[in-house]
């Protein structure tokens, strides 16, 4: 199957920011299931997270850190979002900055499950250098996967590393995320360090994988 992927900028009065929010779950479950009581709960929590976001103005502050969402070629009218990515050159998310933003924005319940996964995801995630391209996120819709979509999205992730002259791209492999390791393997991506954390009930480890691009 022969496509191309078009990447477009996030914009929540655009796109369907309910099926962002549901990527975001996806592509950390495991930990979400965790801290909410139900799917619905945690994407809710999520989407309200992403409309209070001025992501334009975030855009102007740093103009790496990116969050896309990406289509079909063949859809030409752009309705129906395969996937999402976030992420970018050198970018790191500060944990109690986070936490902050959060609490001032969101409801309380909300505010302090989204934070218990920042939390979590603080001793678990790569440490991103300064001239690294980072994958924070990078989720295919359910009902496109196995089509190739998530291949064709990481080779030109690959390429927009190489253009902005990062030295490696970085991400995170969930341990139990056998899937996704197999393709960042197939992918040259190679384990650097593996991270696990762990409270009563409340367990998680990533492969941190990198690969060198100069």
């Amino acid at each position: 199957m022969v496509f191309v992927l078009i990447f477009r900028d996030f914009d929540p009065e655009i796109h369907d920011v309910y099926k962002v929010a549901e990527l975001i779950y996806d592509v950390d479950y495991r930990t979400f299931k965790h801290v909410f009581k139900s799917k619905e709960e945690g994407v809710e929590a999520i989407k309200n997270r992403l409309l209070l976001i001025d992501f334009a103005k975030e855009a102007e502050v740093d103009e790496n850190d990116l969050f896309y969402v990406f289509f079909d070629d063949d859809d030409t009218e752009e309705k129906e979002i395969i996937g999402m990515f976030n992420g970018g050159k050198g970018v790191q998310h500060s944990l109690f900055g986070d936490i902050k933003n959060q609490f001032k924005t969101l409801k309380f319940s909300e505010a302090l499950g989204l934070s218990k996964v920042s939390f979590m995801d603080n001793f678990v995630l790569v440490d991103v250098e300064d001239d690294d391209f980072y994958i924070c996120e990078l989720a295919i819709c359910s009902n496109q996967r196995g089509k190739g979509y998530g291949t064709e999205a990481l080779d030109q992730l690959i390429q927009l590393a190489k253009d902005l002259d990062c030295r490696r791209v970085v991400l995170d492999a969930d341990f139990r995320n056998d899937g996704a390791f197999r393709l960042y393997s197939s992918k040259g991506f190679k384990i650097f360090n593996k991270k696990s954390f762990g409270v009563p009930g409340k367990k998680r480890g990533m492969r941190n994988m990198e690969l060198i691009l100069k």
